[in-house]
């Protein structure tokens, strides 16, 4: 067993369901940037190469030894690959983009990670870098572009952060946490949290199959400017974060489609503790229930607030795997259907901006002397019956609702989103989430019309 690095408790997961589905993209991650000028691919393919062997998560394979799953660090090929398609129409590269990106994985022989170049011209084109989620998370993505991008402008010296830790350094914390004092007390915080909740779960178009695929599909919801900056206004004004007040609006349209206001919501939250752990990729994530306790007299303020320190408690407590809390529900019972997720993108470096009306390219910038822009490519769908993944760059937000396919159909979903976006430009603090209006001005004149028939 010499080589075979143990996993933590999130990879364990992600393996069984890598095993579960695997053909399913569930949990790749990409990151896609839009490069126009020059791209010079023998420097690319060196600059690849460089960060794979700085980071010995992305050269890494998978394996099971006495039905135990391991990782090995690998000998790989470079993962760079180029793909022409010629000066297609915008429609054609995105879709060929998508495709690259969602080819599975094989973690046993190829590892988890690649970096896909999909050209128009010498002087237009995507890059790609995709993960499965065993080696990866937000953060790590970031990381792995930033190192790319230096590495390629500076070359042999790329002025790299210095790693002092490791992600086995990691796994070893997580097992010494797990065989100390601290995890009863953990347990504890947790199954009150979960006492007598049920996981928020939305009426499906179809049942419930008993093995799921993990297949999925989404939909964006774009807000307007003036809605970011009223969200980020209000906010600061009640001391919670805006990832709080949007939460609470999801809260309140979920409070009205289950029938109850005291319900779970998982949310996503990094477990990359310690400065040391700054630079390094890996697998830091845990899913943590969120419990909602609302009446029709909560108001949006006082929602959002309940919201914000249950997120606070919920971090203070986020060293307990997420698969481990989950054992902790009666009967093994699944703590959440739906899931809300926020990536702030001005905290990522590069900085890129988003798009203000949704569309797939965002605004163009300079970083490390390359033209970029974002490119929003479909991943990671399926994971949960529904997830709402809440995106902020400076005041522009925007929302990916993502949904399980075998459960639901396209409008049952879009009409969802109707009414979370509905939700965020209602949220005014004082006003009750029993009072929220889900139905738009035509749809009202459709309902009094059919009520006087």
């Amino acid at each position: 067993m010499d080589g075979l690095r143990e996993l933590s408790v999130g990879q364990q997961a992600m393996w069984f369901l890598q095993r579960l589905a695997p053909g399913s993209t569930a949990y790749t991650m990409m990151v896609a940037v839009r490069v126009r000028g020059p791209l010079d691919v023998a420097r690319l393919r060196r600059a690849t190469d460089a960060v794979v062997a700085r980071h010995e998560m992305l050269r890494s394979v998978f394996a099971e030894v006495d039905g135990v799953p391991y990782r090995e660090v690998a000998d790989l090929p470079s993962p760079l690959t180029v793909i022409d398609v010629g000066p297609v129409e915008e429609e054609v590269l995105h879709e060929r983009v998508t495709r690259a990106g969602k080819a599975p994985f094989d973690l046993g022989r190829t590892g988890a990670f690649r970096v896909t170049l999909v050209r128009r011209t010498p002087d237009d084109a995507v890059l790609m870098l995709v993960a499965h989620h065993i080696v990866s998370d937000a953060m790590s993505q970031w990381l792995v572009l930033r190192d790319l991008l230096w590495a390629y402008e500076e070359g042999d010296d790329p002025g790299w952060p210095e790693l002092t830790r490791t992600f086995d350094d990691y796994v070893r914390a997580e097992q010494d946490l797990l065989a100390s004092p601290r995890r009863p007390r953990l347990e504890r915080h947790w199954r009150e949290v979960c006492a007598g909740a049920t996981a928020a779960r939305l009426p499906t178009d179809r049942p419930r199959p008993a093995r799921p695929s993990l297949r999925g599909a989404a939909t964006v919801v774009s807000f307007s400017e003036r809605t970011g900056a009223r969200l980020i206004e209000d906010s600061r004004a009640a001391g919670v974060t805006p990832f709080a007040t949007v939460f609470a609006a999801l809260q309140a349209v979920l409070h009205r489609y289950v029938g109850t206001g005291d319900f779970l919501v998982g949310c996503p939250a990094s477990t990359r503790f310690g400065g040391g752990m700054r630079n390094v990729v890996g697998y830091f994530a845990n899913t943590l229930p969120i419990r909602a306790n609302l009446t029709p007299e909560t108001t949006f303020g006082q929602a959002a607030v309940a919201a914000h320190q249950g997120m606070v408690r919920a971090m203070a407590n986020a060293a307990l795997p997420s698969a481990l809390i989950g054992d902790l529900s009666p009967n093994r019972a699944p703590l959440f259907h739906v899931a809300v997720n926020l990536l702030s993108m001005d905290a990522m470096d590069p900085a890129l901006p988003l798009a203000v009306d949704g569309s797939v390219e965002g605004p163009e910038t300079t970083f490390r002397g390359l033209r970029l822009a974002a490119y929003d490519v479909s991943q990671m769908e399926g994971q949960f019956d529904l997830t709402v993944d809440v995106r902020k760059a400076a005041s522009v937000f925007t929302a990916v609702v993502k949904y399980d396919t075998d459960l639901f159909d396209a409008p049952t979903v879009e009409r969802f989103a109707a009414h979370f976006r509905r939700a965020v430009e209602s949220n005014v603090p004082n006003l009750p989430v029993g009072r929220l209006s889900l139905v738009d001005e035509s749809e009202a004149r459709l309902l009094l019309a059919l009520g006087t028939a």
